[in-house]
């Protein structure tokens, strides 16, 4: 006798008898070399992997390179950085090059390895060698300075030349006057030639002398 709750259908799966034992799912494990594999085939994301993906002509160079000559003729700029500068009748605030000429201009400040100046001014000048002809310059540390017909308020230097020139505060190893110049406080090591100054290192030191006792005294009261 035929069971009729049985299907025919041979489909249509039969009744599962609800006390057999359920089967048992056994999952994959995923290891870690499995996990650095899965890492290495899925693109990465963000900006350091549009950096490695972009070609190396499109990367844009870190530091732009340094021009030879900068010439400024009749105007200014805020800052300039050459090898050689040259200023005639304009001005510029700083100054980084190798050279620099100044002809009838004005800088602020100049860091370079030469520094001429022609009936110009200069605020601050730094350099192995300055040289001022017929020019002011408020400020100028140099290893070697030459100062013919101008002046210079303070100057500090290895070696000096003053030809006809005038330096209010004169620091350094060696000054030679070329002909009479004008000083006001020189302190060197070694002075040539003819010279008219307010102080020498002598008096420098005893108006030093005198100003601390002053300061002191104003201090107590």
């Amino acid at each position: 006798m035929t069971d009729p709750t049985a299907s025919d259908d041979p489909k249509e799966p039969a009744h599962a008898d609800p006390e057999s034992p359920k089967p048992k799912v056994t999952r994959a494990r995923t290891t870690a070399a499995t996990k650095a594999a899965r890492a290495a085939a899925v693109p990465a994301e963000g900006p350091a992997a549009s950096a490695s993906a972009a070609p190396a002509s499109d990367l844009v160079p870190v530091a732009a390179a340094i021009p030879e000559n900068v010439t400024i003729t009749n105007g200014g700029i805020d800052f300039a950085q050459a090898t050689n500068v040259t200023v005639t009748q304009g001005g510029i605030s700083p100054v980084e090059a190798t050279t620099v000429d100044v002809r009838q201009g004005g800088i602020a400040r100049v860091d370079a390895r030469d520094v001429t100046v022609s009936m110009g001014g200069i605020a601050l000048a730094k350099a192995d060698s300055v040289s001022s002809e017929m020019g002011v310059v408020a400020l100028s540390v140099a290893g070697e300075a030459t100062v013919t017909q101008s002046f210079v308020r303070t100057l500090f230097a290895k070696e000096v030349q003053v030809d006809q020139g005038a330096v209010w505060n004169l620091a350094a190893g060696k000054v030679t006057f070329k002909r009479r110049g004008f000083a006001g406080v020189v302190i060197a090591g070694r002075v040539d030639g003819e010279v008219k100054t307010l102080l020498d290192w002598r008096g420098a030191l005893a108006l030093g002398g005198v100003a601390a006792v002053l300061m002191a005294i104003a201090r107590r009261r």
